[in-house]
């Protein structure tokens, strides 16, 4: 099967009930813990805003944040072993009126509250350790 480039940019236009579905494989690179991670975002490059940043440490760990006016926000981390590296994985992101609910092969897993509003975000970012094998929107 093809994989898609990394990084992965997709223009969005997110409103409630709107759904990401991403299909990936973990790498191992020699020497790191893989981690990788999905960005909503303004746009592109410097002096973007993220409304939801998913970063996924497979050590264990997620790490949930926004960035907003050339800052951190106040990260939620969290603990998590549902990410094997040489393992594929389904991520799935519904857009709800309070939040992003993340959905991890099939199972509800993380909610993440609006801190931007939902039309200021405009791309998708995709990036890290991991071989993309799809991005669908619904």
């Amino acid at each position: 099967m093809d994989s898609l480039p990394i990084p992965y940019y997709q223009s969005v236009s997110l409103s409630v009930g709107y759904m990401v579905k991403i299909k990936a494989n973990v790498q191992c690179p020699c020497g790191n813990n893989p981690e990788f991670v999905v960005d909503f975002c303004t746009g592109i490059g410097e002096g973007k805003s993220i409304a939801f940043h998913f970063r996924v440490y497979t050590n264990s760990t997620v790490v949930m944040n926004s960035f907003q006016e050339g800052e951190w926000q106040e990260e939620k981390r969290v603990f998590s072993d549902l990410f094997t590296p040489g393992q594929p994985f389904e991520l799935r992101f519904l857009v709800l009126d309070n939040g992003y609910q993340v959905f991890v092969n099939n199972k509800s897993t993380y909610l993440f509250a609006h801190r931007l509003p939902l039309q200021s975000v405009k791309m998708l970012e995709v990036r890290g350790d991991i071989v993309l094998t799809s991005v669908d929107t619904l």
